[in-house]
């Protein structure tokens, strides 16, 4: 019996012996040996902890852009240690750890926020809303791309490859670029179409006639995003999870919501804004027109170019473009004068298509263009 212990222990020290001989060569001839696989698995770790930290303020910052982005910098340049560790993304190493660009946004949240307060100033602000929305997206690729925060160093990896650990936060950070690419595009997107629905929630709450109800809204929204951004402080994983629910609830209607916005600013905010600031009026030969009922497998309120094509090219009163996401289609059409006719808020043209009538909703005053055109 003890014999066969004595065995199992020699057995287990042999073992143990193989493993340290194993460590100190790989770390003695680790640049020499394979280095690659380390380093990539090194990086995958680090990179996954990364994500989680990239995308869960991602909701916060959709939902009010310029304050999601002083919440970050405020929490890496002015909070506690503890709160900084929590993830790389606030801690003392950041690049939101500047003093300026926290007192920049803040005062870019003051201004930006202000307006949404009554219904008169409401328009101008949110007209702005995707100057405010591409520039944070703009500010958060930048620091991707061109912060070191050292997120993808790793000690026990950096012992092995290079006591000073340089060329390791080197290696990393290359291998780390398609990554750093996708976790943008990600970004972009998701920033995108969270910050399309709230757009579109302001721009309804605005229609409706209670003095009080924007100022209200705007408070609501502010409270949302610090209470998303202060589930981001405690857990980064908490938070990615929830941004992804909300990111999967958004997309789900963001189409159909993209072409109303697109419709209500188009024949009805900007012509608000061009009479309050006397700005020139478009051209009345080539405007944009929506789509009463789905034609052709393009829905409801579908945008198109319309141009009116001169006497003397042709027949073809119009030439019709489908303005896409990724290709134009184009198409011949025929005003058909009787069938055109004013609205309150906005005019309805029907054209002559091939064989059917299309039915477009078109800004006040141009049900009325061809006529003039034709007149001159």
């Amino acid at each position: 019996m003890r014999a066969v212990n004595s065995r199992v222990m020699l057995s287990i020290r042999l073992m143990l012996l193989i493993v340290v001989l194993w460590i100190c060569s790989s770390t003695v001839f680790a640049s020499q040996v394979d280095t690659t696989a380390v380093v990539a698995g090194a990086s995958l770790v680090s990179q996954q902890v990364s994500t989680q930290e990239w995308l869960g303020p991602l909701s916060a910052i959709a939902l009010s852009p310029f304050f999601g982005l002083a919440c970050l910098s405020g929490a890496a340049t002015y909070g506690p240690e503890w709160l900084q560790s929590r993830s790389h993304l606030i801690d003392s190493h950041s690049p939101l750890n500047n003093p300026m660009l926290f007192w920049t946004v803040l005062g870019l949240t003051i201004a930006t926020s202000l307006p949404r307060f009554t219904k008169v100033s409401k328009p101008i602000a949110l007209a702005a809303e995707k100057l405010e929305m591409y520039s944070t997206v703009i500010i958060l690729v930048l620091m991707r791309f061109f912060a070191t925060t050292g997120e993808l160093e790793s000690p026990t990896a950096a012992l092995l490859f290079d006591p000073s650990g340089h060329n390791m936060a080197m290696t990393a950070g290359i291998a780390s670029l398609p990554l750093d690419i996708i976790l943008c595009i990600a970004a972009a997107i998701n920033i995108v179409v969270v910050n399309t629905i709230k757009l579109s929630i302001e721009f309804l709450v605005w229609l409706i006639p209670v003095p009080t109800i924007d100022a209200c809204l705007e408070v609501a929204n502010k409270s949302i995003a610090t209470a998303l951004m202060a589930l981001y402080m405690f857990s980064p994983f908490l938070s990615t999870v929830l941004n992804l629910i909300i990111f999967g609830l958004c997309c789900l209607v963001f189409l159909r919501v993209q072409r109303g916005i697109r419709y209500a600013k188009d024949l009805i905010m900007m012509p608000l804004l061009e009479k309050l600031f006397s700005l020139e009026q478009p051209n009345k030969n080539k405007f944009v027109g929506f789509l009463k009922s789905s034609w052709n497998g393009m829905p409801v309120r579908s945008a198109f170019q319309l141009e009116r094509i001169p006497v003397a090219e042709g027949a073809d009163d119009l030439t019709i473009t489908q303005l896409g996401w990724f290709k134009n289609r184009a198409f011949q059409g025929r005003f058909v004068y009787s069938e055109s006719k004013a609205g309150l808020l906005t005019d309805e043209i029907t054209l002559q298509v091939q064989s059917q009538k299309v039915v477009f909703a078109v800004r006040k005053g141009f049900s009325s263009a061809p006529v003039v055109a034709a007149l001159e």
